[in-house]
């Protein structure tokens, strides 16, 4: 029998870590934990509102249709044209008046919405749909490095395929940078219906599509994609069947084409109507747990002239303050560890851990080290301020500004909150498993590069053995605490360095690492 003191642990652990996923079965019930507030006028009108999204947490930009002047029975689609609309957000958290788009990308002509913003280059990628045929091609804002956007255009490459719809994007990125855009489209080779498809983004073209496969898909309809980058969660809405009613809001774990089979979110947030363009805005600092954002809506509440079936409104979504207090039932969990402890380790799992040049124990061709990686860490964290100055520009700096204190910085605070769930673990009788991954950047040669990445694993090895006073010492002695190691040599960049010194350009910054690939828990 487990320790109820573990077990409330992981529980928090595990609601902490949640995409919003039901509780059947895992004792976490979620229904008490976000609340759904309508937008009130002039916010959400008799038209339609949808898509959310928050820019700079200044500004609150979504698409609505409204009713042209002078009609003010049946809403008339074909003589309304979407458009975004942007509103101010004061430190108080007022929100100004919404006003039209002042970024220069709505069209007179054509529908314009379904915002996607990229995180590190501020880039918008929008929809402009046909208002006759409906079919839509996704376009992209460069933005400017003073002010503003420059005038969007269609996006290049892959994407827009003539005869078919390409809308709904939203951005992620990789461990290398590149960006990775998902989309939805009715072009061949999907399940049926409207399905969502990735591609890469480089130099400003969009290569191959790619179908995110029958663990997201489905033959019914997929729309409005949004990703978190920061817990690696799809979530999307579906009208495939076992939902609650119109179209869920689902989510999946993973990235590209590797994902966990979706599930609906909790019942919370999804209703009997239709439940669309679901966003996160808003995070725990700590824990990275979404903690408040947009979904759109035609649920009684919502405003319409006379059919509540025509037209969606905005809600924001935020969690419950009595949450914590609300997700724990220790009855239904004993026999059910293992499938919580699964649920922690997809958020916390590839885990990136970064070094500065040829450390550890720099020229060396040895293939240990006595150096752990809290001593690396400490001393790369320490060169932030000299990588940012070494970069060519602004948005250069940056973005290496946000690799600092978001991976060299951030990575680190998840691997010690990863040690101590293992110890908890280790300490309730579990075995554990943990598989680690060595890189380094290719400026040096390939030998040299395999020994260094051995290091890079064995000063992790050395944390482990030091952690509170050696207390895995005993558990690595007796295999109860297993580190597989797959030292991997240099790893190619995909893009050239950011950096008239290689060493400290942003590609050769991340490939010069170590990634804790899982933890198996026996």
């Amino acid at each position: 029998m487990m320790n109820k003191k573990i077990i409330r642990l992981l529980l928090i652990a595990a609601a902490i870590h949640s995409p919003l996923l039901p509780g059947e079965g895992l004792g976490v019930r979620l229904s008490a934990q976000y609340k759904v507030v309508h937008l009130e006028k002039p916010f959400n009108t008799p038209g339609s509102e949808t898509g959310a999204l928050v820019v700079g947490d200044t500004v609150l930009a979504y698409s609505s249709m409204r009713q042209p002047e002078g009609r003010n029975k049946q809403f008339d689609m074909g003589g309304s044209v979407m458009q975004v609309y942007q509103a101010r957000i004061a430190k108080s958290g007022k929100i100004s008046r919404p006003r039209l788009d002042r970024w220069g990308i709505n069209s007179k002509r054509d529908h314009t919405g379904n915002l996607a913003l990229d995180p590190l280059t501020q880039d918008l990628y929008f929809t402009r749909g046909d208002v006759e045929s409906l079919r839509s091609e996704i376009y992209v804002a460069k933005k400017q490095k003073r002010r503003g956007w420059e005038k969007p255009s269609k996006l290049k490459g892959q994407v827009n395929l003539p005869e078919y719809t390409a809308t709904h994007p939203t951005v992620g990125r990789l461990a290398d940078s590149t960006v990775i855009l998902y989309f939805v489209s009715d072009r061949p080779g999907g399940l049926g219906g409207m399905d969502i498809w990735y591609t890469l983004i480089k130099n400003g073209q969009a290569g191959e599509c790619v179908n995110l496969g029958p663990l997201v898909n489905s033959p019914a309809d997929e729309y409005t994609p949004f990703y978190d980058q920061r817990n690696g969660v799809l979530y999307f809405s579906s009208d495939r069947a076992g939902g609650m009613g119109g179209f869920d809001i689902y989510c999946a774990i993973g990235s590209r084409n590797t994902w966990q089979k979706a599930e609906s979110v909790c019942g919370c947030l999804n209703s009997e109507q239709n439940d669309l363009y679901f966003t996160i805005t808003q995070y725990d600092s700590l824990t990275a747990m979404p903690m408040a954002g947009y979904l759109a809506s035609n649920r009684s509440d919502s405003y319409f002239l006379t059919d509540s079936t025509c037209c969606n409104d905005l809600y924001r979504w935020g969690i419950d303050s009595l949450m914590l207090q609300q997700v724990v039932t220790i009855d239904t969990v004993e026999n059910n560890i293992d499938t919580i402890v699964h649920r922690i380790q997809h958020f916390m799992f590839p885990l990136f851990l970064y070094f500065h040049n040829d450390e550890p124990d720099p020229k060396s061709h040895e293939v240990v080290t006595e150096t752990t990686y809290p001593d690396c860490q400490r001393r790369y964290a320490t060169l932030r301020n000299e990588y940012i100055a070494r970069q060519q520009n602004a948005d250069d700096s940056a973005m290496m500004a946000l690799f600092f204190d978001t991976c060299v910085v951030g990575n680190y605070d998840r691997v010690e909150q990863l040690f101590e769930y293992v110890e908890s673990l280790i300490d309730a009788g579990h075995s554990i498993t943990i598989t680690i991954a060595g890189y380094a950047s290719p400026i040096y040669k390939s030998d040299y590069n395999q020994n260094l990445s051995r290091r890079r694993i064995g000063s992790f090895i050395n944390m482990i053995r030091a952690w509170h006073n050696g207390v895995f010492l005993d558990a690595l002695t007796d295999g109860k605490l297993f580190v597989q190691q797959k030292p991997q040599g240099a790893v190619q960049p995909t893009t050239e360095s950011q950096s008239a010194d290689p060493v400290y350009g942003l590609p050769a910054a991340l490939a010069r690492r170590i990634e804790i690939l899982s933890c198996e828990i026996r």
